[in-house]
């Protein structure tokens, strides 16, 4: 009886045992699971919150950043703002300045021959016929003009066009017109103080050497070659008068032909300040023989 009981107990603690061993391995598998939740939920609120920290931040340095804005928008919007419209004022008055002397270098250019007619005043030349004998005695007036100066030359110096008994149409004078400007300034700028000798030839070309349709919706060009002979120490004056006369000119190319020098008497001066020739004294002075490519700008305006 007694051995009975041992082994009754004996099962009883094996049964005891067996089920708080279960019970113990069951509660560690519970923690361990919610050990790793608690880590990886740490981790993951950890990552949430350092970036809820960067957003919070770069909110902050926004809501600074417009509080700096609107203060200084109303201390100093209103001197921006006058700052502003000097500037635009400045660039707009530049602008109508750029278009008032293209403006003027270019009607240069479209002009036509004026005559003044009793009773209505000086009006534009509209009669073909008129017009062609204001264009030949214009061009008697210049060649007058080189005539009277110490400018050596030769008829075909000029390239004016010979209507001969011909009457120009329209169509044939709107060329003729703008070259007879471009001619006339030439000349003009030629009798100035440049040291020129001798017109050997002006030329009209079909394109210029550097042709170049980037701002062919702006203007087109007038190209000429400019062949003559001058004082080779007065050539910088000769290119200051034609970049300075009324026809917008540009100076592509100047080749320099050929050199010389010409001969000419010393002057000496009184005592009363007035000059007197020594015609047995005489110095030799530099020449050159340039050829100049030009063209004319002809706005589009």
């Amino acid at each position: 009886m007694d051995s009975g009981i041992n082994d009754n107990l004996e099962e009883g603690e094996k049964h005891k045992r067996t089920l708080f061993s279960s019970l113990y391995n069951f509660w560690a598998i519970i923690g361990a699971v919610f050990l790793a939740m608690v880590i990886v939920l740490f981790v993951f609120n950890y990552s949430l919150l350092k970036q809820h920290a960067t957003i919070h931040h770069d909110l902050e340095n926004m809501s600074s950043m417009l509080e700096r804005y609107a203060l200084s928008k109303i201390t100093y919007n209103s001197k921006w703002i006058r700052a502003k419209e000097a500037e635009t004022d400045k660039y707009n008055d530049e602008i109508e300045k750029c278009r008032a002397l293209i403006y003027r270098m270019d009607s240069q250019l479209e002009t036509f021959f004026l005559n003044n007619i009793p009773g209505k005043g000086i009006v534009k030349i509209e009669d073909e016929a008129l017009w062609r004998h204001e264009y030949l005695k214009r061009v008697s007036q210049l060649f007058a003009k080189l005539e009277e100066s110490a400018i050596g030359f030769n008829g075909s110096a000029l390239p004016f066009h010979d209507w001969g008994a011909t009457i120009p149409t329209w169509d044939e004078i709107l060329p003729e017109q703008k070259r007879f400007w471009i001619l006339e300034a030439l000349v003009n700028a030629l009798l100035k103080n440049t040291g020129v000798i001798n017109l050997e030839k002006i030329s009209f070309k079909t394109a210029p050497n550097n042709k170049d349709d980037t701002y062919l919706p702006l203007y087109s060009t007038i190209p000429l070659t400019i062949s003559l002979a001058l004082e080779a120490e007065r050539l910088p004056f000769l290119l200051n008068e034609l970049l300075t006369a009324s026809i917008p000119f540009v100076i592509e190319n100047i080749n320099i032909e050929s050199t010389g020098k010409k001969t000419v008497g010393i002057n000496y001066r009184k005592s009363d300040g007035s000059t007197i020739e020594n015609q047995d004294t005489f110095t030799a002075v530099p020449t050159i023989s340039i050829l100049i490519d030009a063209y004319v700008i002809d706005f589009k305006t």
